[in-house]
């Protein structure tokens, strides 16, 4: 991650003098939802947040490295049969990540006071923390007993990211979709499910431009 980070600053600094430069501080709110090709599991998405910065380099062509720390989280529901019983198992999960997308954007409305614009790029995201909460029928299963933990789940998951934003004075909006690029699920021996999991996220975010 520190390699990423001091790349991302060289590459601001080197082009600083092709272009101008924002620098700005952003938070939003997110829909993630973990999607799977594992049969009989129902997903559904879940309320995350997002904060951190961004760094905007260039005018109608720009270049928008951002840094923010991310709550991703996707829940899924299964059924099994159990001494002659039907239990409903139901699983949430959630990733707390650094993310570091970098953006191309291009500026498709540009008067003096208000752009809009489009943008897309990769996305790293760096997994801090990982928590999970099992249930069957309604009561809470212990972590230890549930079907997967955390060394189930890589610690570092590429993405892509694109959507578009205005710009309004001193305040920026977003409104992007993180499309998972691999599979975040790296099953161990003691894993009972199989399968594989994406981390897709739909999210908007307001920002403030310091600079």
């Amino acid at each position: 991650m520190k390699k990423l980070l001091m790349i991302i600053a060289a590459l601001s600094f080197t082009t600083l003098s092709f272009g101008q430069l924002g620098l700005g501080i952003k938070g939003g709110v997110s829909m993630s939802n973990l999607s799977t090709d594992i049969e009989d599991y129902e997903q559904a998405a879940k309320v995350g947040f997002q904060g951190g910065a961004f760094v905007r380099i260039g005018d109608k062509w720009h270049l928008q490295p951002e840094v923010y720390f991310a709550s991703k989280a996707g829940e899924g529901t299964t059924t099994g049969d159990v001494q002659g019983q039907n239990v409903e198992y139901k699983n949430t999960i959630t990733l707390n990540t650094v993310d570091v997308p970098i953006l191309v954007g291009y500026k498709i409305i540009d008067p003096p006071t208000m752009n809009v614009r489009l943008q897309a790029g990769p996305v790293a995201s760096f997994v801090m923390n990982k928590k999970f909460e099992f249930t069957a029928n309604g009561d809470k299963i212990d972590e230890k007993n549930g079907p997967f933990g955390e060394d189930d789940f890589k610690n570092m998951n590429w993405g892509l990211q694109f959507g578009g934003g205005v710009d309004f004075l001193f305040l920026t909006v977003d409104v992007r979709y993180e499309l998972g690029l691999n599979n975040i699920y790296d099953k161990t021996e003691n894993a009972v499910l199989d399968g594989e999991f994406k981390n897709n996220v739909f999210f908007v975010s307001v920002g403030w431009k310091i600079l």
